[in-house]
């Protein structure tokens, strides 16, 4: 009988002192990075300059944070805002003005068309906002509508809370 207090004892000794749900804080990140670090989201930024070429303007971007792996399973999502200051995910349609994009390793390309073949109206100037989300956090929220950029953007912002509390 002592051997038996003795072990559940040592037992539970061991189980109380072995665990412990925090530890030490990791290093600060690069300067220009807040949040969580498996997210990355761009700052608006202004397109107002776009290539012409048989009837569709386009844009190109260089971006270093579009890496092999985020393009193999990763998602990327771009918004486009429009003058109300609500903000949609592209493509986008008004109309028969179609706005879409192609992203690949190292950068991403936005394109303004006519789906019926009709001269395209210049765009004009328009911000645009990246988001790229490694298959981690994708795969954790396997629920979550990456394409309604509210949702998206109250999945990230839990997930900075959550990142910066610990």
């Amino acid at each position: 009988m002592k051997k038996i207090i003795l072990l559940l004892l040592a037992g539970a000794l061991f189980t109380v002192t072995s665990c412990t749900k925090t530890g030490p804080r990791g290093p600060q990140g690069p300067a220009g990075y807040d949040g969580n670090a498996n997210v990355i989201g761009s700052n608006p930024f202004l397109v107002s300059a776009w290539s012409y070429s048989n009837n569709v303007f386009s844009a190109s971007f260089n971006d270093a944070d579009l890496t092999s792996s985020v393009v193999n399973t990763g998602l990327v999502e771009i918004y486009k805002q429009y003058p109300d200051g609500s903000w949609t995910n592209l493509p986008d349609i008004d109309g028969v003005v179609s706005t879409v994009y192609n992203f690949y390793q190292g950068g991403f390309d936005i394109y303004v068309l006519t789906t019926n073949g009709s001269t395209t109206p210049a765009p004009g100037s328009i911000n645009f906002r990246t988001v790229i989300i490694p298959s981690s956090l994708r795969l954790a929220h396997p629920n979550t509508n990456w394409k309604n950029y509210n949702e998206a953007m109250a999945v990230i912002n839990a997930a900075n809370a959550t990142s910066s509390a610990q």
